[in-house]
């Protein structure tokens, strides 16, 4: 795997714009990536178990919101997280969307980090946010 096909995913949220490096692939909105670098890491260079559900978080709320014209704001309701393997400092770290439900009361997906191997996977449950998010 490698992050030829990305391009910079600008302001995906700012919990993820505080992290740095994130990336989306142009034209499919069910795939994102990053390098393991700087705040992505725990003490011993491994990504971190929160960086994974806070990118698990985004990724799939993101992907769930933009199916609908306007994009539905959603707030997370529940969120799982199994860590099935290590991503070390400097690896590639590709990140597949799957919309499992898309309802007007719930909607619900999973993504998956991999390197060469399953690092990761998070499912979240979202329902439809009751206010306007702000504008920016």
């Amino acid at each position: 795997m490698s992050n030829e096909d990305f391009i910079p995913w600008r302001r995906p949220s700012p919990v993820l714009t505080a992290l740095g490096g994130f990336q989306r692939h142009p034209t499919d909105p069910l795939r994102a990536g990053f390098t393991v670098e700087g705040p992505k890491m725990n003490a011993r260079g491994l990504l971190h178990g929160g960086v994974i559900a806070a990118i698990g978080d985004v990724v799939i709320g993101h992907a769930l919101a933009v199916q609908s014209d306007p994009p539905t704001p959603l707030v997370t309701v529940n969120l799982s997280c199994d860590i099935l393997g290590t991503a070390r400092e400097g690896e590639w770290v590709e990140v597949a969307i799957s919309p499992t439900r898309l309802g007007r009361r719930l909607a619900a997906g999973t993504a998956t980090f991999s390197t060469t191997r399953v690092v990761a996977a998070v499912t979240a449950l979202f329902m439809p946010a009751s206010e306007p998010t702000p504008a920016k």
